[in-house]
């Protein structure tokens, strides 16, 4: 059985060869597509199960609806409109009850930035990257990632900027640290070797900017205090 969680960092993470699949419960047919559409797109594994074989299993992570919740019989279900609400803190509290299960207890969220016209985000979860998003605009990058930073539980919550751009990097800094104050961990971060070499046809396909900003991630930088 394959890792439910997928993931192209090659540094500082943790190998974990096999992990229990997600279990989808249900026997709504919109409900099981809306499901497994989602599973999909982050990159998850599973198996389907009817309620009532998914509630005399033993798996730790199953999804099923409201209603069928109540065939299931477990209070640490997942609902679909949970998934749909929210598909990343799902993924992140299904990452954290697979890890926590495997005593895994560093369950830091890191959100490296790579600032400039194009602004890379790298979202990093028990040092797996839950998520790789690009935006256009400094706003939407504060948007993005005060979501994130709201959504997921973690005893400890970094945000790395890099300071390639500093007029930028101050700036997210800033409101960030504003908005969260001492709920997040705000650093600058020195970005140089972080890119890779311009004008190739990986850098033109966007990459250069979320590898940046996952290098950034897993670099300390000087602490941000407003």
């Amino acid at each position: 059985m394959h890792c439910c969680f997928n993931s192209d960092l090659t540094i500082n993470m943790l190998n974990l060869v096999s992990c229990p699949p997600v279990i989808v419960a249900t026997l709504s047919g919109r409900s099981y597509y809306k499901i497994t559409s989602a599973l999909k797109a982050l990159d998850l594994s599973f198996l389907s199960l009817s309620p009532e074989e998914a509630a005399l299993c033993n798996a730790k992570i199953i999804i099923t609806t409201l209603n069928e919740s109540k065939i299931v019989k477990r209070n640490d279900v997942f609902l679909d409109t949970e998934l749909e609400k929210s598909p990343l803190s799902v993924k992140a509290k299904i990452l954290q009850n697979f890890m926590s299960s495997c005593c895994y207890s560093n369950d830091q969220l890191i959100v490296g930035i790579d600032p400039g016209k194009r602004i890379g985000i790298s979202i990093l979860y028990y040092n797996f990257e839950l998520d790789k998003i690009i935006v256009l605009s400094v706003q939407s990058a504060i948007e993005k990632i005060s979501v994130i930073l709201s959504a997921i539980d973690s005893q400890k919550k970094i945000v790395r900027i890099g300071d390639g751009s500093l007029t930028l990097s101050y700036h997210i800094a800033n409101v960030l640290k504003k908005y969260f104050k001492d709920e997040v961990i705000v650093e600058i971060v020195d970005e140089s070797g972080t890119s890779i070499r311009q004008g190739t046809e990986i850098n033109r396909r966007g990459i250069r900017d979320i590898s940046s900003a996952r290098k950034i991630a897993f670099r300390n930088g000087r602490i941000y205090e407003r």
